[in-house]
C-alpha cells in the first residue's frame, strides 16, 4: 500500500504560524529614458514595506566603470527621491543605476540595473531633472569601495557635490 504524502498537510498547516513581518520592502521604479549633460538628475520609486523602510539608496556609476557610488533617497510624501550629480558632456555616455530599500529587519531589496543614456538637449525630450535648486546643490555622494579614492568619478561636476570616501 502506498503512503499518503502528508508534507502539503503539513505545510498548510504551518502557514497561519509563518509572519509576513520578515518579508523584504517592496520596491518599484519606472526607469528614465534617458537624460542630458549638465544638469542634477532626480529619480524616484515607490517603496513600501511591512515594517518600516530604514534606508533607500540610488545607486550609480557611469557606464563601464567598475565601482558603484550611491546617494541616500528621501521619503518626499508619496516615494523616496535621490538626486545624482551632473554628468559630464562628451564624458559620459551614459549612467546605470539601481534603487536597493532595507527594512527595519534588515530585509534588503533592489530593484534591475537600469542604463540610463546621457543624449544632448532637444534630443532627450524628458528628462528627469532635478527642479529643487537646494537638492542639485546639495548633493552627497558616498562611495562603496577605497579604490575609488577621495573624489568623485570624473564622468560628473562636482559644483555642489560633496564625495564621501570609504575610511579606511
Amino acid at each position: 500500500m502506498k503512503r499518503a504524502c502528508r508534507a502539503p498537510a503539513l505545510v498548510l498547516a504551518l502557514a497561519p504560524a509563518l509572519s509576513w513581518a520578515d518579508a523584504p520592502p517592496a520596491v518599484d521604479h519606472q526607469p528614465a529614458l534617458c537624460t542630458v549633460p549638465g544638469k542634477a538628475i532626480s529619480l524616484c520609486a515607490a517603496i513600501s514595506d511591512d515594517g518600516t523602510v530604514a534606508a533607500a539608496r540610488l545607486y550609480f556609476r557611469r557606464a563601464g566603470e567598475r565601482y558603484y557610488s550611491f546617494v541616500d533617497m528621501s521619503f518626499t510624501g508619496i516615494s523616496y527621491c535621490g538626486t545624482l550629480p551632473p554628468p559630464r558632456k562628451k564624458k559620459t555616455k551614459a549612467i546605470e543605476y539601481y534603487v536597493q530599500a532595507i527594512d527595519d529587519q534588515y530585509e534588503p531589496a533592489r530593484t534591475s540595473t537600469f542604463r540610463l543614456p546621457v543624449e544632448p538637449e532637444g534630443v532627450c525630450e524628458f528628462p528627469p531633472l532635478e527642479e529643487t535648486p537646494e537638492r542639485a546643490a546639495e548633493i552627497k555622494v558616498f562611495a562603496t569601495s577605497r579604490k575609488q579614492g577621495k573624489k568623485l568619478d570624473d564622468g560628473f561636476l562636482k559644483n555642489g557635490v560633496t564625495f564621501v570616501p570609504v575610511k579606511k
